[in-house]
Protein backbone atom coordinates (compact mmCIF):
# COMPACT_ATOMS: atom_id res chain seq x y z
CA UNK A 1 0.00 0.00 0.00
CA UNK A 2 1.28 3.45 -0.90
CA UNK A 3 0.38 6.30 1.43
CA UNK A 4 0.14 9.92 0.26
CA UNK A 5 -0.85 13.31 1.62
CA UNK A 6 -4.38 14.69 1.69
CA UNK A 7 -2.96 17.84 0.06
CA UNK A 8 -1.88 18.28 -3.56
CA UNK A 9 1.55 19.72 -4.28
CA UNK A 10 1.88 22.62 -6.68
CA UNK A 11 5.22 24.36 -7.07
CA UNK A 12 7.16 26.13 -9.85
CA UNK A 13 9.17 23.27 -11.32
CA UNK A 14 11.13 25.67 -13.53
CA UNK A 15 12.27 27.89 -10.63
CA UNK A 16 15.64 27.89 -8.90
CA UNK A 17 15.97 28.63 -5.20
CA UNK A 18 17.27 32.07 -6.18
CA UNK A 19 14.21 32.73 -8.36
CA UNK A 20 11.98 32.09 -5.36
CA UNK A 21 13.94 34.53 -3.18
CA UNK A 22 14.73 37.25 -5.70
CA UNK A 23 11.70 37.17 -7.97
CA UNK A 24 8.80 35.65 -6.01
CA UNK A 25 7.05 36.73 -2.82
CA UNK A 26 5.39 33.65 -1.36
CA UNK A 27 4.64 35.22 2.00
CA UNK A 28 3.38 38.51 0.57
CA UNK A 29 5.69 40.56 2.83
CA UNK A 30 6.46 44.18 1.97
CA UNK A 31 10.02 44.85 0.78
CA UNK A 32 10.88 46.79 3.94
CA UNK A 33 9.57 44.22 6.40
CA UNK A 34 12.23 42.56 8.61
CA UNK A 35 13.95 39.48 7.21
CA UNK A 36 16.90 38.81 9.54
CA UNK A 37 17.25 40.07 13.11
CA UNK A 38 20.41 39.93 15.22
CA UNK A 39 19.47 37.90 18.28
CA UNK A 40 21.94 39.52 20.66
CA UNK A 41 20.89 43.11 19.94
CA UNK A 42 17.48 43.03 18.28
CA UNK A 43 18.82 44.97 15.28
CA UNK A 44 17.09 44.36 11.96
CA UNK A 45 20.19 43.61 9.90
CA UNK A 46 18.34 42.86 6.67
CA UNK A 47 14.91 43.74 5.38
CA UNK A 48 13.62 41.69 2.45
CA UNK A 49 14.64 44.51 0.12
CA UNK A 50 18.21 44.80 1.48
CA UNK A 51 18.53 41.01 1.65
CA UNK A 52 17.73 40.63 -2.05
CA UNK A 53 20.01 43.50 -3.01
CA UNK A 54 22.81 42.15 -0.81
CA UNK A 55 22.55 38.77 -2.49
CA UNK A 56 22.78 40.33 -5.95
CA UNK A 57 25.80 42.42 -4.93
CA UNK A 58 27.74 39.55 -3.37
CA UNK A 59 26.88 37.30 -6.32
CA UNK A 60 28.32 39.93 -8.66
CA UNK A 61 31.50 40.21 -6.55
CA UNK A 62 32.07 36.45 -6.46
CA UNK A 63 31.41 36.12 -10.17
CA UNK A 64 33.75 38.96 -11.13
CA UNK A 65 36.60 38.29 -8.68
CA UNK A 66 36.77 34.51 -8.46
CA UNK A 67 35.53 33.39 -11.85
CA UNK A 68 32.72 31.42 -10.26
CA UNK A 69 30.14 30.10 -12.70
CA UNK A 70 27.36 27.55 -13.04
CA UNK A 71 28.23 24.27 -11.33
CA UNK A 72 31.18 25.63 -9.32
CA UNK A 73 31.24 24.24 -5.76
CA UNK A 74 31.78 26.83 -3.02
CA UNK A 75 32.18 25.68 0.57
CA UNK A 76 31.24 27.81 3.57
CA UNK A 77 33.17 27.26 6.80
CA UNK A 78 31.58 29.60 9.32
CA UNK A 79 29.67 29.73 12.55
CA UNK A 80 26.08 30.96 12.62
CA UNK A 81 25.78 34.56 11.51
CA UNK A 82 23.11 36.91 10.19
CA UNK A 83 25.05 37.01 6.91
CA UNK A 84 24.94 33.26 6.28
CA UNK A 85 21.89 33.41 3.94
CA UNK A 86 23.63 36.13 1.93
CA UNK A 87 26.55 33.77 1.35
CA UNK A 88 24.27 30.87 0.41
CA UNK A 89 21.96 32.72 -1.96
CA UNK A 90 24.78 34.68 -3.60
CA UNK A 91 26.46 31.39 -4.53
CA UNK A 92 23.19 29.92 -5.79
CA UNK A 93 22.28 33.06 -7.75
CA UNK A 94 25.07 32.62 -10.32
CA UNK A 95 24.56 28.86 -10.52
CA UNK A 96 27.10 27.80 -7.91
CA UNK A 97 26.77 24.83 -5.57
CA UNK A 98 26.83 25.37 -1.79
CA UNK A 99 28.56 22.95 0.54
CA UNK A 100 28.35 23.85 4.22
CA UNK A 101 31.22 22.66 6.42
CA UNK A 102 30.96 21.99 10.14
CA UNK A 103 33.03 24.63 11.99
CA UNK A 104 33.36 22.27 14.98
CA UNK A 105 35.06 19.57 12.95
CA UNK A 106 38.69 18.69 13.45
CA UNK A 107 41.06 19.10 10.47
CA UNK A 108 40.91 15.42 9.46
CA UNK A 109 37.10 15.56 9.44
CA UNK A 110 37.13 18.76 7.38
CA UNK A 111 39.59 17.13 4.98
CA UNK A 112 37.16 14.26 4.40
CA UNK A 113 34.28 16.65 3.60
CA UNK A 114 36.45 18.80 1.33
CA UNK A 115 37.73 15.74 -0.52
CA UNK A 116 34.11 14.84 -1.32
CA UNK A 117 32.82 18.31 -2.26
CA UNK A 118 35.98 19.40 -4.14
CA UNK A 119 35.24 23.13 -3.81
CA UNK A 120 36.94 25.68 -6.03
CA UNK A 121 36.46 28.33 -3.35
CA UNK A 122 36.14 28.15 0.44
CA UNK A 123 34.63 31.10 2.30
CA UNK A 124 36.05 31.12 5.82
CA UNK A 125 34.57 32.78 8.90
CA UNK A 126 36.31 34.20 11.96
CA UNK A 127 38.76 31.95 13.80
CA UNK A 128 38.59 29.03 11.37
CA UNK A 129 41.41 29.66 8.91
CA UNK A 130 44.00 27.55 10.77
CA UNK A 131 41.63 24.55 10.88
CA UNK A 132 41.05 24.83 7.15
CA UNK A 133 44.74 25.13 6.36
CA UNK A 134 45.49 22.06 8.48
CA UNK A 135 42.73 20.14 6.72
CA UNK A 136 44.00 21.00 3.25
CA UNK A 137 47.39 19.46 4.04
CA UNK A 138 45.82 16.00 3.96
CA UNK A 139 43.71 16.38 0.83
CA UNK A 140 44.46 16.86 -2.84
CA UNK A 141 41.94 19.68 -3.12
CA UNK A 142 43.47 23.08 -3.84
CA UNK A 143 40.63 25.60 -3.41
CA UNK A 144 40.95 29.34 -3.33
CA UNK A 145 40.58 30.54 0.27
CA UNK A 146 38.84 33.81 1.06
CA UNK A 147 38.20 35.02 4.59
CA UNK A 148 34.86 36.64 5.36
CA UNK A 149 35.12 39.97 7.14
CA UNK A 150 32.00 41.42 8.76
CA UNK A 151 33.73 44.30 10.56
CA UNK A 152 33.63 46.78 7.67
CA UNK A 153 37.24 46.31 6.56
CA UNK A 154 39.25 43.68 4.69
CA UNK A 155 41.51 41.20 6.51
CA UNK A 156 43.90 40.75 3.57
CA UNK A 157 43.95 41.20 -0.18
CA UNK A 158 41.91 38.07 -0.87
CA UNK A 159 39.32 38.54 1.89
CA UNK A 160 35.74 39.63 1.32
CA UNK A 161 34.45 42.77 3.03
CA UNK A 162 30.88 41.53 3.40
CA UNK A 163 29.39 44.73 4.81
CA UNK A 164 30.88 47.04 2.18
CA UNK A 165 29.98 44.73 -0.71
CA UNK A 166 26.38 44.11 0.37
CA UNK A 167 25.81 47.82 1.00
CA UNK A 168 27.74 49.43 -1.85
CA UNK A 169 28.71 46.82 -4.42
CA UNK A 170 27.54 46.38 -7.98
CA UNK A 171 24.49 44.21 -8.55
CA UNK A 172 24.81 43.30 -12.22
CA UNK A 173 25.73 39.62 -12.04
CA UNK A 174 24.76 37.32 -14.89
CA UNK A 175 22.41 34.53 -13.81
CA UNK A 176 22.80 31.24 -15.69
CA UNK A 177 20.37 30.08 -18.33
CA UNK A 178 18.83 26.63 -18.19
CA UNK A 179 17.30 24.42 -20.83
CA UNK A 180 13.77 23.18 -20.24
CA UNK A 181 13.67 20.53 -17.51
CA UNK A 182 17.23 21.11 -16.31
CA UNK A 183 16.45 22.98 -13.08
CA UNK A 184 14.77 20.07 -11.31
CA UNK A 185 18.08 18.18 -11.26
CA UNK A 186 20.49 21.12 -11.22
CA UNK A 187 22.75 20.71 -8.18
CA UNK A 188 22.29 23.30 -5.42
CA UNK A 189 23.69 21.79 -2.20
CA UNK A 190 26.21 19.16 -1.19
CA UNK A 191 25.29 18.27 2.37
CA UNK A 192 26.71 15.54 4.54
CA UNK A 193 24.96 12.57 6.07
CA UNK A 194 26.55 9.70 7.95
CA UNK A 195 25.54 6.41 6.40
CA UNK A 196 25.67 3.08 8.20
CA UNK A 197 29.00 2.26 6.60
CA UNK A 198 31.12 4.83 8.44
CA UNK A 199 32.35 8.22 7.27
CA UNK A 200 29.91 10.96 6.18
CA UNK A 201 28.61 10.83 2.63
CA UNK A 202 28.07 13.79 0.32
CA UNK A 203 24.37 14.18 -0.47
CA UNK A 204 23.48 15.87 -3.76
CA UNK A 205 20.40 18.09 -3.44
CA UNK A 206 19.04 19.95 -6.45
CA UNK A 207 17.11 23.19 -6.85
CA UNK A 208 14.05 21.09 -7.57
CA UNK A 209 14.56 19.11 -4.36
CA UNK A 210 14.73 22.22 -2.18
CA UNK A 211 12.05 24.31 -3.93
CA UNK A 212 9.57 21.43 -3.83
CA UNK A 213 10.24 20.91 -0.12
CA UNK A 214 9.73 24.62 0.58
CA UNK A 215 6.35 24.55 -1.15
CA UNK A 216 5.36 21.35 0.66
CA UNK A 217 5.59 23.33 3.88
CA UNK A 218 3.93 26.39 2.40
CA UNK A 219 0.88 24.29 1.57
CA UNK A 220 0.72 21.94 4.54
CA UNK A 221 1.80 24.45 7.22
CA UNK A 222 0.13 27.52 5.75
CA UNK A 223 -1.26 28.53 9.15
CA UNK A 224 2.28 28.81 10.50
CA UNK A 225 3.23 31.62 8.13
CA UNK A 226 1.20 34.66 9.22
CA UNK A 227 1.94 38.37 9.54
CA UNK A 228 2.82 37.87 13.23
CA UNK A 229 5.15 34.90 12.74
CA UNK A 230 8.73 35.38 13.96
CA UNK A 231 11.15 32.46 14.02
CA UNK A 232 14.19 32.07 16.28
CA UNK A 233 16.99 29.84 14.98
CA UNK A 234 19.59 28.29 17.25
CA UNK A 235 20.44 25.22 15.16
CA UNK A 236 23.69 25.16 13.11
CA UNK A 237 23.29 26.63 9.63
CA UNK A 238 25.75 24.31 7.86
CA UNK A 239 23.41 21.41 8.72
CA UNK A 240 20.49 20.67 6.40
CA UNK A 241 18.08 21.65 9.18
CA UNK A 242 19.53 25.16 9.30
CA UNK A 243 20.57 25.40 5.67
CA UNK A 244 17.14 24.57 4.31
CA UNK A 245 15.10 25.86 7.25
CA UNK A 246 16.88 29.17 7.78
CA UNK A 247 18.15 30.16 4.36
CA UNK A 248 15.26 28.69 2.39
CA UNK A 249 12.03 27.58 4.08
CA UNK A 250 11.45 30.47 6.46
CA UNK A 251 12.94 33.28 4.38
CA UNK A 252 11.28 32.19 1.16
CA UNK A 253 7.92 32.08 2.95
CA UNK A 254 8.39 35.65 4.15
CA UNK A 255 8.95 34.98 7.86
CA UNK A 256 11.49 37.10 9.77
CA UNK A 257 14.18 35.13 11.59
CA UNK A 258 16.09 35.95 14.75
CA UNK A 259 19.64 34.61 14.47
CA UNK A 260 22.05 33.72 17.27
CA UNK A 261 25.77 32.89 16.84
CA UNK A 262 25.23 30.00 19.25
CA UNK A 263 22.68 28.82 21.78
CA UNK A 264 22.78 30.75 25.05
CA UNK A 265 19.64 30.61 27.16
CA UNK A 266 19.81 34.19 28.59
CA UNK A 267 20.08 35.72 25.11
CA UNK A 268 17.27 33.56 23.81
CA UNK A 269 14.95 34.53 26.67
CA UNK A 270 15.62 38.23 26.08
CA UNK A 271 14.92 37.84 22.37
CA UNK A 272 11.67 35.89 22.82
CA UNK A 273 10.26 38.80 24.81
CA UNK A 274 11.87 41.68 22.86
CA UNK A 275 11.33 40.33 19.33
CA UNK A 276 7.98 38.64 20.05
CA UNK A 277 9.23 35.27 18.86
CA UNK A 278 6.30 33.02 17.92
CA UNK A 279 8.12 29.89 16.73
CA UNK A 280 11.35 28.30 17.94
CA UNK A 281 13.26 25.38 16.44
CA UNK A 282 14.60 23.11 19.15
CA UNK A 283 16.45 19.86 19.61
CA UNK A 284 16.04 17.87 22.85
CA UNK A 285 18.98 19.43 24.79
CA UNK A 286 17.60 22.94 24.15
CA UNK A 287 14.14 21.78 25.17
CA UNK A 288 15.60 20.50 28.43
CA UNK A 289 17.25 23.85 29.09
CA UNK A 290 13.90 25.58 28.68
CA UNK A 291 12.32 23.04 31.01
CA UNK A 292 14.90 22.66 33.78
CA UNK A 293 17.25 25.65 33.82
CA UNK A 294 16.22 28.02 36.68
CA UNK A 295 16.76 31.00 34.34
CA UNK A 296 13.94 29.75 32.13
CA UNK A 297 11.41 30.22 34.95
CA UNK A 298 11.72 34.00 34.61
CA UNK A 299 11.07 34.06 30.86
CA UNK A 300 8.19 35.87 29.17
CA UNK A 301 6.68 33.41 26.71
CA UNK A 302 3.47 35.26 25.95
CA UNK A 303 4.32 35.57 22.24
CA UNK A 304 5.47 31.97 21.85
CA UNK A 305 3.00 29.79 19.96
CA UNK A 306 4.95 26.69 19.04
CA UNK A 307 8.20 24.82 19.49
CA UNK A 308 9.28 22.65 16.55
CA UNK A 309 11.38 19.63 17.45
CA UNK A 310 13.53 17.93 14.85
CA UNK A 311 16.82 16.03 14.44
CA UNK A 312 16.03 13.66 17.35
CA UNK A 313 12.84 12.53 19.11
CA UNK A 314 11.61 14.23 22.28
CA UNK A 315 9.89 12.16 24.92
CA UNK A 316 6.15 12.71 25.26
CA UNK A 317 6.48 13.31 29.01
CA UNK A 318 9.02 16.09 28.41
CA UNK A 319 6.80 17.53 25.70
CA UNK A 320 3.84 17.65 28.09
CA UNK A 321 5.86 19.34 30.82
CA UNK A 322 7.44 21.86 28.49
CA UNK A 323 4.16 22.86 26.83
CA UNK A 324 2.53 23.30 30.22
CA UNK A 325 5.37 25.49 31.47
CA UNK A 326 5.67 27.69 28.37
CA UNK A 327 1.94 27.64 27.55
CA UNK A 328 2.64 26.77 23.93
CA UNK A 329 2.48 23.80 21.60
CA UNK A 330 5.25 21.51 20.39
CA UNK A 331 5.22 19.80 17.00
CA UNK A 332 7.42 16.93 15.85
CA UNK A 333 9.01 16.94 12.39
CA UNK A 334 10.61 13.96 10.68
CA UNK A 335 13.05 14.02 7.83
CA UNK A 336 16.53 13.16 6.65
CA UNK A 337 19.24 14.92 4.70
CA UNK A 338 18.54 12.72 1.70
CA UNK A 339 14.98 14.13 1.55
CA UNK A 340 15.90 17.84 1.62
CA UNK A 341 15.06 17.16 4.56
CA UNK A 342 11.36 17.11 5.55
CA UNK A 343 9.04 14.17 4.93
CA UNK A 344 6.47 14.15 7.72
CA UNK A 345 5.28 16.90 10.03
CA UNK A 346 2.72 17.75 12.66
CA UNK A 347 0.58 20.84 12.31
CA UNK A 348 -0.19 22.86 15.42
CA UNK A 349 -3.76 21.52 15.53
CA UNK A 350 -2.53 17.90 15.53
CA UNK A 351 -0.62 17.95 18.82
CA UNK A 352 -3.43 16.07 20.57
CA UNK A 353 -2.30 12.94 18.71
CA UNK A 354 0.41 11.58 20.99
CA UNK A 355 3.68 9.92 19.98
CA UNK A 356 3.27 10.72 16.29
CA UNK A 357 5.63 12.64 14.02
CA UNK A 358 2.65 13.87 12.02
CA UNK A 359 1.36 13.29 8.51
CA UNK A 360 3.02 12.93 5.13
CA UNK A 361 3.82 16.21 3.36
CA UNK A 362 2.19 17.00 -0.01
CA UNK A 363 3.84 15.39 -3.03
CA UNK A 364 5.46 12.57 -1.04
CA UNK A 365 4.54 8.89 -1.28
CA UNK A 366 5.36 6.45 1.53
CA UNK A 367 5.30 2.68 1.60
CA UNK A 368 6.19 0.30 4.42
CA UNK A 369 8.44 -2.66 3.56
CA UNK A 370 9.64 -5.77 5.37
CA UNK A 371 13.24 -7.04 5.43
CA UNK A 372 12.76 -8.60 2.01
CA UNK A 373 11.54 -5.26 0.63
CA UNK A 374 7.98 -6.52 0.25
CA UNK A 375 5.04 -4.27 1.11
CA UNK A 376 3.45 -4.93 4.50
CA UNK A 377 -0.21 -4.85 5.41
CA UNK A 378 -1.68 -1.62 6.70
CA UNK A 379 -0.71 -0.89 10.30
CA UNK A 380 2.21 -3.34 10.41
CA UNK A 381 5.56 -1.68 11.29
CA UNK A 382 8.30 -1.85 8.69
CA UNK A 383 10.90 0.29 6.97
CA UNK A 384 9.63 3.67 5.79
CA UNK A 385 10.45 4.21 2.12
CA UNK A 386 9.68 7.53 0.46
CA UNK A 387 9.37 8.96 -3.03
CA UNK A 388 8.89 12.54 -4.13
CA UNK A 389 10.50 15.53 -5.84
CA UNK A 390 12.46 16.23 -2.63
CA UNK A 391 14.42 12.95 -2.78
CA UNK A 392 18.15 13.54 -3.36
CA UNK A 393 19.94 13.11 -6.67
CA UNK A 394 22.33 10.63 -5.05
CA UNK A 395 25.59 10.42 -3.12
CA UNK A 396 28.66 12.19 -4.48
CA UNK A 397 30.94 9.71 -6.25
CA UNK A 398 29.14 6.67 -4.88
CA UNK A 399 26.79 5.12 -7.42
CA UNK A 400 26.70 1.79 -5.56
CA UNK A 401 25.47 3.32 -2.31
CA UNK A 402 23.00 5.49 -4.25
CA UNK A 403 21.57 2.36 -5.91
CA UNK A 404 21.31 0.64 -2.52
CA UNK A 405 19.47 3.63 -1.04
CA UNK A 406 17.17 4.64 -3.91
CA UNK A 407 15.37 1.61 -5.33
CA UNK A 408 14.54 1.12 -8.98
CA UNK A 409 11.01 2.48 -8.48
CA UNK A 410 12.36 5.74 -7.06
CA UNK A 411 11.59 5.01 -3.41
CA UNK A 412 14.33 5.94 -0.95
CA UNK A 413 15.02 3.65 1.98
CA UNK A 414 15.06 5.75 5.17
CA UNK A 415 16.31 3.02 7.50
CA UNK A 416 13.62 3.95 10.04
CA UNK A 417 10.89 1.59 11.21
CA UNK A 418 7.33 2.87 11.51
CA UNK A 419 3.71 2.51 10.47
CA UNK A 420 0.76 4.63 9.37
CA UNK A 421 -2.55 4.52 11.26
CA UNK A 422 -6.08 4.76 9.88
CA UNK A 423 -6.08 8.55 10.16
CA UNK A 424 -2.84 8.93 8.20
CA UNK A 425 -0.59 9.69 11.18
CA UNK A 426 2.90 8.21 11.05
CA UNK A 427 4.47 6.58 14.10
CA UNK A 428 8.15 5.71 14.39
CA UNK A 429 8.94 2.50 16.22
CA UNK A 430 12.65 1.87 15.87
CA UNK A 431 15.71 2.71 13.81
CA UNK A 432 16.94 0.20 11.29
CA UNK A 433 20.04 2.25 10.80
CA UNK A 434 22.65 2.15 13.54
CA UNK A 435 23.22 5.88 13.75
CA UNK A 436 23.66 7.43 17.19
CA UNK A 437 21.90 10.79 17.58
CA UNK A 438 23.97 12.94 19.98
CA UNK A 439 22.09 16.17 20.69
CA UNK A 440 20.73 16.09 17.14
CA UNK A 441 24.11 15.30 15.52
CA UNK A 442 24.57 12.05 13.63
CA UNK A 443 27.41 9.83 14.82
CA UNK A 444 28.30 6.73 12.82
CA UNK A 445 29.41 3.82 15.04
CA UNK A 446 31.60 2.53 12.22
CA UNK A 447 33.61 5.76 12.17
CA UNK A 448 34.35 5.54 15.91
CA UNK A 449 35.09 1.82 15.64
CA UNK A 450 37.68 2.63 13.00
CA UNK A 451 39.35 5.11 15.35
CA UNK A 452 39.22 2.72 18.30
CA UNK A 453 40.94 -0.02 16.33
CA UNK A 454 43.89 2.29 15.74
CA UNK A 455 44.67 2.15 19.47
CA UNK A 456 47.60 -0.27 20.02
CA UNK A 457 45.84 -2.14 22.84
CA UNK A 458 42.43 -2.47 21.18
CA UNK A 459 42.02 -5.68 19.18
CA UNK A 460 38.40 -5.19 18.13
CA UNK A 461 35.69 -2.67 18.90
CA UNK A 462 31.98 -1.98 18.70
CA UNK A 463 30.17 1.25 19.44
CA UNK A 464 26.54 1.85 20.27
CA UNK A 465 24.42 4.56 21.89
CA UNK A 466 23.27 4.79 25.48
CA UNK A 467 20.23 6.97 26.03
CA UNK A 468 20.43 9.39 28.96
CA UNK A 469 16.92 10.61 29.92
CA UNK A 470 18.26 13.52 31.98
CA UNK A 471 19.96 14.94 28.88
CA UNK A 472 17.44 13.63 26.32
CA UNK A 473 20.22 12.32 24.12
CA UNK A 474 22.23 9.26 23.22
CA UNK A 475 25.97 9.13 23.92
CA UNK A 476 28.50 6.78 22.33
CA UNK A 477 29.64 3.78 24.40
CA UNK A 478 32.58 1.59 23.32
CA UNK A 479 32.95 -2.16 23.73
CA UNK A 480 36.49 -3.41 23.12
CA UNK A 481 38.48 -6.61 23.18
CA UNK A 482 42.03 -6.37 24.52
CA UNK A 483 44.89 -8.53 25.74
CA UNK A 484 45.75 -6.05 28.47
CA UNK A 485 45.63 -7.53 32.01
CA UNK A 486 42.49 -6.78 34.00
CA UNK A 487 44.33 -4.68 36.59
CA UNK A 488 45.39 -2.33 33.79
CA UNK A 489 41.85 -1.81 32.51
CA UNK A 490 41.06 1.43 34.45
CA UNK A 491 44.12 3.14 32.97
CA UNK A 492 43.38 1.64 29.58
CA UNK A 493 39.82 2.99 29.62
CA UNK A 494 41.04 6.51 30.32
CA UNK A 495 43.71 6.22 27.65
CA UNK A 496 41.25 4.95 25.03
CA UNK A 497 38.79 7.76 25.79
CA UNK A 498 41.57 10.33 25.46
CA UNK A 499 42.84 8.65 22.28
CA UNK A 500 39.43 9.03 20.62
CA UNK A 501 38.93 12.55 22.02
CA UNK A 502 42.01 13.74 20.14
CA UNK A 503 40.72 12.43 16.83
CA UNK A 504 37.04 13.34 16.62
CA UNK A 505 34.68 16.26 17.25
CA UNK A 506 33.39 16.79 20.77
CA UNK A 507 29.92 15.37 20.08
CA UNK A 508 31.46 12.10 18.83
CA UNK A 509 33.51 11.46 21.96
CA UNK A 510 33.29 8.09 23.72
CA UNK A 511 31.66 8.39 27.14
CA UNK A 512 32.45 4.92 28.47
CA UNK A 513 34.61 1.92 27.60
CA UNK A 514 33.76 -1.68 28.44
CA UNK A 515 35.86 -4.81 27.87
CA UNK A 516 34.17 -7.89 26.40
CA UNK A 517 35.53 -11.32 25.45
CA UNK A 518 34.48 -10.91 21.84
CA UNK A 519 32.49 -8.59 19.61
CA UNK A 520 29.30 -10.37 18.47
CA UNK A 521 29.12 -10.64 14.69
CA UNK A 522 26.88 -12.36 12.19
CA UNK A 523 27.99 -14.80 9.50
CA UNK A 524 28.76 -11.92 7.19
CA UNK A 525 31.06 -10.34 9.76
CA UNK A 526 28.76 -7.44 10.65
CA UNK A 527 28.50 -6.43 14.29
CA UNK A 528 25.28 -7.52 16.03
CA UNK A 529 24.94 -4.64 18.48
CA UNK A 530 21.86 -5.97 20.21
CA UNK A 531 23.93 -8.91 21.46
CA UNK A 532 26.48 -6.75 23.24
CA UNK A 533 26.43 -7.80 26.93
CA UNK A 534 24.58 -5.68 29.44
CA UNK A 535 23.14 -3.50 26.71
CA UNK A 536 19.46 -2.68 26.36
CA UNK A 537 18.12 -0.81 23.37
CA UNK A 538 15.02 1.30 24.06
CA UNK A 539 12.77 1.74 21.05
CA UNK A 540 11.42 5.00 19.67
CA UNK A 541 8.15 4.28 21.49
CA UNK A 542 10.01 3.77 24.79
CA UNK A 543 11.69 7.13 24.31
CA UNK A 544 8.54 9.00 23.40
CA UNK A 545 6.82 7.54 26.45
CA UNK A 546 9.74 8.46 28.66
CA UNK A 547 10.52 4.97 29.92
CA UNK A 548 13.97 4.46 28.46
CA UNK A 549 16.50 3.65 31.15
CA UNK A 550 20.25 3.17 31.29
Amino acid sequence: MVYTSDYALEYPEDATISNVLLDYNIGGRSPESPAIIEGLTGEVVYTYSSLRLGVRRLATYLQQNFGIRRGTVVSILAFNTVHYPIYVHAILAFGGVVSGLNPLHLPQELAHAISIAQPKLVLVGDGLLSSLQAALKSTTAKPIISQLSTTGSKIDASSIDVLNITRNGNADFFPPSYAEGEIAKELAFICFSSGTSGLPKGVKLSHGNIVSNVYMHSIYLADMFTSSTVFAMVVPFFHILGLQGFTCLYLLNGAPIVVFPKFELPSLLVSIKRDKVSHLNVVPPIALQLLNNPLASSGDYSSLKCLMNAAAPLEQSLTDQLCKKLKCRLTQWYGLTEASPSVISQTENQVHVRNTVGKILPGISVKILDEDLKELEHGVPGELCIRGPNVMQGYVGNKELTADTIMSDGFLRTGDIGYVDDAGFVFLVDRLKEMIKVKGNQVAPAELEGVLRLHPQVDDAAVCGHYIPEQATDVPIAFITTQAPKDEHPNLFADVIQFVRQRVSSYKRIHEVRVVKEIPRNAGGKIVRRQLPGRSFPTFVDRLNGVAKL
